[in-house]
């Protein structure tokens, strides 16, 4: 099953980079990724996790836990 989750960044791609790699690193399976710009130094994106092996809610977690990134949740 996939579940999306939306969150904010400050730093543009350079955030948005560290996520995917943070992702990939902890074997989250990443199948899609968007990015809405919301001013010059603010992006949104969403991210879909097939939410298989590795919950949903850690992967949430460890986005959390990065700098810049902020308004982590999932996308109903």
């Amino acid at each position: 099953m996939s579940r999306t989750v939306s969150f904010k960044v400050s730093s543009g791609m350079d955030s948005a980079v560290r996520v995917l790699t943070t992702l990939r690193r902890k074997q989250f399976d990443v199948k899609e990724f968007s990015m809405k710009e919301l001013d010059a130094n603010n992006s949104e994106f969403h991210v879909t996790l097939d939410d298989g092996k590795i919950g949903l809610e850690k992967a949430i977690l460890q986005m959390q836990k990065l700098v810049d990134v902020y308004d982590v949740c999932e996308i109903c």
